[in-house]
């Protein structure tokens, strides 16, 4: 039996969280992944924006999490994974190539980033994080599922394609380069939330992922294992928080304690009296966001491919009132609250929908192999830049 260490820093709004299990391969099982340390560190209520706290804030909230985890792990990481949830965009690229053996290969797919076409994708404003084959065509006319061992004379890949700013990329490899911690790799929220919670079924079948977030709501949709899109509303739990601060005149800490409570109240019944008077304020919020998601759900363009499966996750999952709006919504879909799959550790931790985005890291760590990994924690003058690019060069 071999093993290794994998860890990840999940860098949201409302808190760090840092992850470090152990990856065990089994003669009998293959790969799994042992959660065997966890730390956090709570950033203020206001805090929209992690990244854009003073420097110091966000290196204590940094080192606050990671020396919690390494305590609770008994060891120092040397190498993080590092999820994001700012400053993305999508782009849609249609590439095509001629099939030169007349069979189409991994290598015909992979062509694609040797071209123009994704070189062009490096401006001097942003950067691609994650590149998804999402739909192939042969000789421009066969829509085709899986094109490898197929004759053709030409390939037509439509890849997604998430990008981020090189300012925003910049802000977290500073953040790492006075720690003798090696950044490994960048990754998107919305895909690390979804291969946290869904199952391989879900995944290859079709399926739509809520992550509700402090400061918005990410929904994500993934078809034969790939994430093919995404829609982002503006709203998320401290919108809750501020409608009661608002409306009661009340501090915004005090709100949020308030809205924490409602969360797990019984919809059908108000079981805490001093409650009552906030209750509405929140169910209205819960009513108009549960509408939003409804409605760019229904009217998305793929929602013919992912709408049999709909799973809620995030920060804001655990709202009862939330969940049985949606659950009568998406009635004719099999609707679920998310938990973490394939990872093993206290399912107090896995459990939470919170901490998706953070398990969903070690998944895609465990999963995908960057060409030059043994050489990138030696050379803190290399960019990130080049190393995701060969990432992508080498997929």
């Amino acid at each position: 039996m071999s093993q290794k260490i994998i860890s990840a820093i999940d860098i949201r709004a409302d808190k760090v969280i840092c992850l470090i299990a152990q990856e065990l391969q089994l003669f009998d099982e293959g790969k799994i992944l042992q959660l065997i340390g966890i730390g956090t560190s709570k950033l203020s209520v206001k805090c929209l924006k992690p990244l854009s706290l003073e420097t110091e804030e966000i290196q204590n909230h940094l080192n606050s999490a990671i020396s919690e985890a390494e305590i609770d792990a008994g060891l120092k990481i040397s190498d993080v994974y590092v999820s994001i949830s700012e400053n993305m965009k999508s782009d849609y690229v249609e590439y095509e190539n001629k099939i030169i053996e007349k069979i189409v290969t991994e290598d015909d797919i992979k062509s694609f980033f040797e071209t123009p076409k994704f070189k062009d994708l490096y401006t001097d404003t942003d950067e691609p994080l994650h590149s998804f084959p999402i739909s192939f065509k042969i000789d421009n006319k066969k829509s085709v599922s899986d094109p490898i061992g197929l004759k053709a004379e030409t390939l037509l890949t439509k890849w997604h394609v998430i990008s981020t700013s090189k300012n925003y990329l910049n802000k977290l490899l500073d953040l790492f380069n006075d720690k003798e911690i090696n950044l490994k790799q960048i990754v998107s929220s919305h895909y690390a939330s979804s291969l946290a919670v869904l199952s391989d079924d879900e995944a290859d079948n079709g399926a739509t992922s809520i992550d509700i977030q402090k400061n918005k709501t990410i929904i994500s949709y993934t078809f034969d294992n790939q994430l093919i899109g995404y829609d982002t509303i503006k709203v998320g739990t401290y919108n809750f928080a501020n409608d009661i601060s608002q409306v009661k005149s009340i501090p915004i800490e005090e709100a949020e304690l308030i809205r924490k409570h409602i969360d797990t109240m019984n919809t059908n019944r108000i079981y805490e009296k001093k409650l009552e008077k906030f209750y509405e304020i929140y169910l209205h919020r819960a009513q108009e966001l549960s509408d939003i998601i409804r409605n760019i759900i229904k009217k998305s363009r793929f929602n013919p491919l992912v709408s049999n499966n709909i799973v809620l996750t995030g920060y804001g999952a655990k709202s009862l009132s939330v969940q049985k709006l949606l659950k009568r919504y998406f009635s004719n879909s099999n609707f679920r609250l998310g938990s973490t799959k394939k990872i093993n550790g206290s399912k107090t931790f896995l459990d939470n929908p919170s901490l998706a985005s953070a398990f969903g890291l070690l998944s895609y760590a465990m999963n995908h192999v960057m060409e030059g990994d043994k050489n990138i924690s030696k050379s803190k003058k290399e960019s990130i830049f080049s190393i995701i690019y060969r990432f992508f060069k080498n997929l």
